[in-house]
């Protein structure tokens, strides 16, 4: 499919933003493999788990003095991984859908549009002053429509928006997790991370389907804004 043609699809694909996964009917995967069976047992609230502490066990980049925000964190295991580590540091999550609250009164979850930059703004703002976080973290899917070519250039526009508003909310030096299906128009992305970090570093962590074209992007050392 042309390019032109994709974007003119874009609203269609992204219209109702974003979650970590599209409900399947059972057989499309395995729903119940050994990650989604080991995450019930733990209590944790997604297999997404797994993922996360694969990358933290290879890359180390979270810190317990960190704080954190995770973009597209429903259901929230993301935040359960990341609050093990952090504890009492400030941890905001970001979705269009209603993340379950957690206890934690350092763990704060929004309900906000990352494409609406004003009131994602407005309301991270309200919670940490000025400050910036040490660490965005992303396990961001758009609403997939099953042709891989429409679907890889929704989340390649997704990760791009959070490339933009970590000039605003990532500290200098910070570090960034990001989730995409990577397919042809990966370099656009890629483009956009080259210019605001160090280092980037392509990883797909064990406990990603076989069938799936997700891969994460490890950003390392966000550069100083000219």
């Amino acid at each position: 499919m042309a390019k032109k043609n994709r974007i003119q699809n874009k609203k269609t694909v992204m219209k109702t933003g974003f979650h970590r996964k599209k409900k399947v009917q059972r057989g499309s995967y395995v729903v119940n493999d050994e990650f989604s069976e080991k995450a019930r047992k733990a209590g944790y609230r997604a297999r997404s788990i797994y993922k996360f502490l694969e990358i933290q066990e290879r890359f180390d980049l979270i810190q317990p003095d960190h704080s954190v925000m995770d973009v597209g964190c429903a259901p929230g295991s993301f935040l359960q991984a990341i609050r093990n580590i952090v504890r009492e540091k400030q941890i905001i999550g970001v979705d269009l859908k209603e993340c379950k609250p957690f206890s934690y009164p350092n763990v704060k979850t929004l309900v906000c549009d990352i494409f609406d930059y004003d009131t994602l703004s407005k309301n991270v703002i309200e919670i940490v002053g000025d400050d910036q976080f040490d660490v965005i973290t992303s396990d961001i899917a758009p609403n997939t429509t099953g042709r891989f070519d429409v679907d890889q250039y929704a989340s390649v526009e997704l990760n791009i928006e959070i490339c933009k508003f970590s000039d605003s909310f990532l500290k200098p030096g910070g570090d960034m997790i990001l989730k995409v299906f990577k397919g042809e128009d990966f370099n656009d992305l890629a483009q956009q991370v080259k210019k605001r970090f160090t280092k980037m570093t392509m990883y797909k962590p064990m406990a990603c389907r076989d069938s799936s074209h997700e891969e994460y992007v490890i950003c390392i050392g966000k550069k100083e804004l000219r």
